[in-house]
């Protein structure tokens, strides 16, 4: 008896690993990189690597549009820094500075600190001067060769400084040209190395972009651009690039139109092979901005994204955007373990929304929510699953195990064909045991016959399903008994295994009687006194579960 608890302890130490419950693994693949609407970036350089001149391009992006001009020199706004305690504003030439009164100040070249004053004033200190003036204050030089720097770093046209707030801090913004705009931000948007023709294009959408939203930030209580994704990344004179500064000379002025009015350029990294209605994501319906064939857009390296490629798409998952229930769960706030994910698409090939069902709960979440909580790259995604549901947890030796669960592919990419693995106690490896081929609604079903406790998963692709294991108990059988003779026999046939003999008394308890081990066919053999219940117990050992059978001697 002490062997038997002392085997059966020691493998059950060992057994607690794989899934005793459900668990589906939910594998994502995708398409793209960004909102999707407008001009793909990756798809405007593959039409110009192919020999299609700018405004052709633009009129591809943007459906029923034309070309129009706007002044290059109309002055815009970029905000620089927000809520400091000092700045510091610079150039390697003479400068002046302006009050909100306008008095005008002269500065000797170099560095000086800009901190907040009190009631608005701000302060500007230079060596032994300190001038506390009323603001905003602009910062101006007119050389041409040395602009003005903030923090170290130079750009065209003035800079502005204004002072707010009870605990007061500063505020910087950068006046200049519009093209001089479109120039700090043409090569932080698109590579400067890239096909002249692609960089006409962003320089036109960036312009036009510019004129037609007029910028999301404020300074001083008036608009202007945020110097970061909010609006466009700018980068100042230290972004600019001989490459890009063409682009803008060669496209001066010029800005997509559709009606005669400015066009609302949104533009993208990469499209996956097609871009999106502006509907179709929830955004505001515009006639031009409709979804198109992207064909070039597959020299991107975000075209597919996934479990297959070099990149880590989706943040915090190992293997790439392969995601447990558990992990779903919490990334998207369910109330419940997700048994499935199903994705419902909009006419642009787009996830509309996806379906996430639980043992007693359905919920709906909208696709952008899916994107911003996963961090996924598009929202042209699939969700794979794979699970094997329904392993009974134990089946007695020579019996059968029906195994079923999901095998959805969902549109993914690499998922390849299904096969049932197995993986039996003390092995190390896994081996495939059965080729799967699901229903349309993505289950399967089949039936297994472990002959030892056994870990089994559904793999496909590059996608792996979590283990189940089916534990075996070891099978105790009884032959029809001949008084005073009982003979059975266990299974696995195996010699030396101890079956322990117990009759049930009156009081229903079990009394040991004897033991005995089987002989190498697995049979044993008894003799009894009395005539009544008896049960056998016997544990075939790791591997297996102690097994019982009883038998009635009359």
């Amino acid at each position: 008896m002490r062997r038997l608890l002392l085997v059966t302890a020691a493998f059950l130490a060992l057994a607690i690993a794989p899934s005793a419950v459900a668990a589906p693994v939910f594998v994502l693949t995708g398409k793209g990189w960004g909102h999707g609407i407008g001009m793909s970036q990756y798809g405007a350089q593959g039409y110009a690597v192919h020999g299609r001149l700018y405004d052709r391009i633009l009129a591809h992006y943007y459906r029923g549009t034309a070309l129009g001009s706007v002044s290059a020199t109309a002055p815009v706004r970029v905000v620089l820094a927000s809520g400091r305690s000092s700045l510091t504003v610079g150039a390697d030439a003479p400068i002046s500075v302006t009050d909100v009164d306008g008095k005008t100040y002269a500065l000797v070249a170099g560095n000086h600190a800009v901190t907040p004053g009190p009631s608005g004033n701000v302060v500007v200190a230079n060596g032994g001067t300190t001038l506390t003036l009323r603001g905003p204050i602009w910062f101006i030089t007119t050389s041409t060769t040395a602009p003005l720097t903030l923090d170290g770093l130079p750009y065209r046209g003035k800079l502005g400084v204004s002072s707010s707030g009870t605990a007061p801090t500063v505020a910087a913004v950068n006046e200049l040209g519009r093209d001089n705009y479109v120039r700090g931000v043409l090569p932080r948007e698109m590579p400067a190395s890239w096909h002249p023709e692609a960089l006409k294009v962003q320089a036109v959408a960036a312009r036009t972009y510019a004129v037609a939203t007029g910028g999301h930030c404020t300074w001083s209580g008036q608009g202007a651009f945020c110097k970061d994704t909010s609006d466009q990344v700018y980068g100042g004179k230290s972004a600019e690039t001989d490459a890009t500064n063409a682009a803008v000379t060669a496209t001066a002025g010029k800005i997509v139109t559709y009606g005669g009015a400015p066009a609302v350029t949104f533009f993208f990294s990469t499209s996956g092979g097609k871009t999106a209605t502006a509907a179709d994501e929830g955004w505001t319906a515009k006639p031009y901005l409709v979804s198109v064939e992207d064909p070039y857009d597959s020299i991107s390296p975000h075209h597919l994204w996934g479990p297959l490629d070099a990149e880590l798409d989706c943040p915090g998952t190992s293997p790439d955007c392969t995601y447990t229930a558990p992990q779903l769960q919490t990334a998207l706030g369910l109330t419940e373990l997700p048994i499935d994910v199903t994705a419902t698409r909009n006419a642009s090939s787009r996830v509309a929304s996806v379906r996430a069902t639980g043992a007693t709960t359905t919920r709906s979440i909208p696709s952008s929510t899916m994107r911003t909580k996963l961090g996924l790259r598009s929202t042209w995604f699939y969700v794979g699953v794979l699970s094997l549901e329904h392993a009974p947890g134990t089946v007695v030796y020579g019996s059968s195990s029906a195994l079923s669960g999901l095998a959805r592919r969902g549109g993914t990419a690499g998922w390849g064909s299904t096969h049932l693995q197995r993986k039996r106690y003390g092995e190390t490896s896994w081996t495939t045991v059965a080729d799967i081929t699901p229903l349309s609604d993505g289950s399967w079903s089949r039936t297994a016959k472990p002959i030892i406790t056994t870990d089994y998963r559904i793999v496909s692709g590059s996608a792996t399903g979590i283990a189940r294991r089916v534990y075996v108990r070891t099978r105790v059988r009884f032959d029809p008994p001949a008084y005073p003779t009982l003979k059975g026999s266990v299974g696995p046939a195996k010699s030396g295994v101890s079956v322990r003999l117990e009759r049930k008394r009156l009081d229903k308890t079990w009394a040991f009687v004897s033991t005995k081990l089987t002989n190498a066919s697995g049979a044993f053999a008894f003799t009894v006194s009395k005539r009544g219940e008896y049960r056998a117990l016997a544990d075939a050992g790791v591997g297996y579960l102690g097994g019982s059978t009883t038998v009635t001697v009359t």
